[in-house]
């Protein structure tokens, strides 16, 4: 019986923070929805990424990076619900599910208590950390009514916070579906044109107007 349950442990929890995992995330959430659905509530799902982890782990090192992570865990678990399922999905990636919604206001209020407790420093060995996020929305029914609509609606989110400065939380919108696959053709086209030598760089010169002295040139 004990080794079935530590089978079970390592298939669903994180082995660093003891966190659910993706698996058990996935179920959690599909949980949550066909709860909320007949007692006619709402969910929302929380994307949290830690911003600039990967300074910390080149800077200090993976077991601070770690130790990081765990401090990050615990924190974020002590200001949610016990209805809420918190989880670590990625290196310094968490989803929150927060069951049972029926206040609009309570995922605003949620995402601005993690920004809080996260902003306060982590010392780890003598460094002082600062563990800064950014935080994407989505909400059952509204957005979307299947789990993995919604982890991509709360990636999409995610992704407009970092875009904007990181260090904050945005909800989902429709709208970022055709502004991300907007930026991701560019992005595409870019690294395509620079594997065929597509690009060319041009310095166009620039006179003084009183004199025609040639003053600098403008790179394009």
């Amino acid at each position: 019986m004990k080794a079935l349950e530590d089978v079970y442990r390592l298939a669903h929890h994180d082995t660093l923070t003891g966190l659910p995992n993706r698996v058990m995330l996935q179920d959690r959430l599909a949980q949550a929805l066909a709860g909320a659905q007949r007692h006619g509530e709402q969910v929302a799902v929380m994307m949290v990424d830690l911003d600039h982890f990967k300074n910390v782990n080149d800077a200090l090192g993976h077991p601070v990076g770690d130790r990081l992570l765990r401090e990050v865990a615990w924190r974020l678990r002590a200001v949610l619900r016990e209805s809420d399922t918190l989880a670590r999905v990625g290196g310094d990636e968490f989803v929150l599910v927060q069951e049972g919604v029926r206040d609009p206001m309570a995922p605003t209020i949620m995402a601005k208590k993690l920004l809080k407790v996260l902003a306060r420093p982590i010392k780890v060995d003598g460094n002082r950390l600062h563990a800064s996020a950014s935080i994407g929305i989505t909400r059952f029914p509204q957005d979307a009514t299947d789990p993995d609509t919604l982890l991509r609606n709360a990636d999409m989110a995610l992704y407009r916070a970092k875009h904007e400065g990181r260090g904050r939380y945005r909800f989902y919108s429709p709208e970022m579906n055709s502004a991300l696959r907007a930026t991701r053709s560019i992005e595409n086209g870019l690294r395509v044109a620079i594997e065929q030598g597509a690009l060319e760089l041009d310095y166009q010169p620039k006179f003084a107007i009183d004199d025609g002295r040639l003053v600098g040139v403008e790179a394009l």
